[in-house]
């Protein structure tokens, strides 16, 4: 599957892995991969969260993840090298040098304890032959590369000092270091904002461009994946079930599987009611029957007792289907959005000219600077910004968990105490919050009755004692998880379950204005469209007012009717959220909505 007259960096055949579980019997969840890297293009690997992406990664450098084993296959480096074959202490020579790679989490990536520097030279005297000021000398220029500001300086500091942004550049400086064949990039800018998403795209396309990387780019956002790759495989159940040219791939997809990620994928310029896809992916690979089967809207009863190849469905796009030619390639349907609630002169929240600050080592700094917004009942409203904009401060001073230092908060024409322990029990049940990381937020000892149960306990009076399971279930059939799942812990629960629990404690409630705070930041597009599906289908029903806090514009814009953008703590633009995507004013909204990679419908459309 590699082009003519490429070089093959990279070729991985046939790989199969497995994990040994705790009475010796292997789960295989990575069947008969096949993927291809060339030198100077980037293969981007796509798929749900528990397909085996990372897995695949990892296992075509060599890396055993602990108690993985490779089954069978080759991966094959540079024509002469079988990584697969090599004993521990010999990758070890390889990786860093010739094979490198960059994790999800630059911060947990790097050393809190060493400088950035230090980490950095440390690769370079163990690889290469440099050392003292030419290993300083190298490190500069490579920080210099990938654009940190002062890059003389930036080497003495340690990561703690740096963005979020700037770790993962520092991260991929020291992937680049010794000028690897071949790099692996797993799920690098997930979690970031929008901007500076878009910049460490613009810098890998950039740096492996002039240096000749091959690259294999792993993650779930395809709209990135179909700007920045040039091929693109999905991954479903540990099986490749679609390849082809990035851009093509995302225009006019094959296999079902591909089809239904790309209708999950929230569009700027063409907004729709997201789809989720039922179900989740199954635990292993399964190569007797068509893995995607239970959960597709095309199967047919062959798709159960026959798993199809992997066939050219057009030149040099391969899929995995037994419907190819009666499914064609046709344009995914578009579900025009829901209509949004009409706004009202009534106001359920008023914030007027508030104030945040933080202390840090005596010193203040003000992370909002003079917010005012509004949101009227049954509305949703956006708000929108990158990292450190102030977004999380503002919305935690709504919930009273940070006390503003001036301003007000009216919620329903009533003064708002600035925390919530000293607000009343009705406006405590009234207001709700849902944060963005539920492993966070749920108490690890409780089973998800337990969490259910609590809300409905403290405010739900009408419910009595006996009732109380009956009610916990409810909620859980409510975000679409079977009731089984009410004795499990959260760490038994993936992390889309884990925030459908979130939700439904918040609505147990029966609240008046929910509050997000980037709910679906680190979910696979499918998880997120189903909880944004589910917000939506809830907020309507009891006529919840909701404030989405996110970076991710294609969210906001497809699920608000209005929308604030903050910048540096303030307020800068706002309006119609159609309005302020199709025609901003202010320049750093334009610069907002420029950073938005193109949308599959977009290169469908060109």
């Amino acid at each position: 599957m590699s082009s003519a007259g490429s070089t093959q960096a990279l070729v991985v055949s046939d790989l199969t892995v497995g994990y040994t579980g705790h009475d010796g019997s292997v789960n295989v969840v990575v069947w008969n991969a096949d993927l291809t890297l060339e030198t100077g293009s980037i293969l981007g690997l796509a798929g749900e969260s528990g397909c085996g992406k990372s897995t695949t990664a990892l296992a075509a450098i060599g890396y055993r993840a602990r108690g993985a084993q490779v089954l069978g296959g080759s991966a094959i480096l540079d024509g002469d090298v079988d990584l697969l074959d090599l004993p521990l202490h010999q990758l070890r020579t390889i990786w860093g040098k010739r094979v490198a790679y960059v994790a999800q989490s630059a911060s947990a990536a790097l050393s809190p304890a060493m400088s950035v520097g230090a980490q950095l030279i440390q690769v370079l005297e163990r690889h290469t032959e440099l050392s003292g000021a030419l290993a300083g000398a190298r490190a500069e220029e490579l920080f210099d590369a990938v654009g940190l500001p002062h890059p003389k300086g930036a080497l003495r500091r340690y990561p703690h000092q740096f963005s979020g942004g700037q770790q993962q550049r520092i991260a991929i400086a020291i992937a680049l270091a010794c000028d690897p064949k071949v790099l692996v990039l797993d799920e690098p800018t997930t979690g970031l904002d929008v901007t500076t998403q878009s910049r460490i795209a613009a810098l890998l396309r950039s740096l492996l461009a002039d240096v000749g990387v091959a690259a294999l780019y792993v993650s779930h956002d395809l709209s990135l994946l179909s700007s920045v790759a040039d091929r693109l495989a999905v991954m479903y159940a540990g099986q490749i079930v679609e390849e082809g040219k990035a851009a093509e791939l995302a225009a006019r997809p094959r296999h079902p599987y591909t089809r239904a990620l790309l209708a999950a994928v929230p569009d700027v310029s063409d907004p729709r009611t997201l789809v989720g896809i039922a179900g989740a992916p199954p635990d292993s690979a399964d190569s007797s029957f068509c893995s995607f089967s239970p959960r597709c809207a095309h199967v047919l009863e062959v798709c159960r007792t026959a798993n199809p190849p992997l066939v050219e469905a057009a030149p040099r796009h391969f899929a995995r289907c037994v419907r190819l030619a009666e499914l064609g390639s046709n344009v995914l349907e578009r579900i025009p959005i829901r209509d949004s609630v009409p706004v009202t002169a009534k106001r359920l929240l008023d914030v007027r000219d508030l104030w945040c600050e933080y202390r840090t080592n005596g010193a203040t700094s003000s992370v909002v600077k003079g917010v005012s917004l509004d949101v009227a009942p049954g509305e949703t409203v956006g708000i929108v910004g990158e990292s450190g904009s102030g977004k999380s401060t503002l919305l935690r001073a709504i919930a009273g968990l940070h006390r503003p230092s001036k301003g007000s908060i009216w919620f329903d024409a009533n003064s708002l105490d600035a925390l919530a322990v000293k607000r009343s029990r009705d406006v405590r049940r009234e207001l709700q919050l849902v944060f963005q990381n539920p492993d966070s937020s749920l108490n690890p000892r409780q089973t998800v009755l337990q969490i259910l149960s609590r809300p409905i306990r403290m405010f739900r009076d009408e419910v009595p004692r006996a009732r109380e399971s009956e009610e916990a279930q409810r909620m859980l059939e409510s975000v679409k998880l079977p009731a089984s799942v009410l004795h499990r812990y959260p760490s038994q629960l993936s992390g889309g379950q884990k925030q459908r629990i979130a939700i439904a404690r918040a609505f147990a409630a029966h609240p008046r204005l929910l509050l997000c705070d980037e709910v679906t930041s680190a979910l696979d597009v499918s998880v997120q469209a189903t909880i944004l599906e589910l917000i939506a289908e809830l907020s309507t029903q009891l006529g919840t007012a909701v404030v989405f806090v996110s970076h991710d514009l294609a969210i906001v814009r497809t699920v608000t009717s209005r929308a604030f953008v903050m910048r540096s703590g303030e307020i800068c633009e706002s309006g119609g959220t159609a309005r302020l995507f199709e025609a901003p004013q202010h320049p750093y909204t334009r610069e907002l909505v420029e950073a938005v990679p193109p949308s599959p419908s977009a290169l469908a459309a060109g």
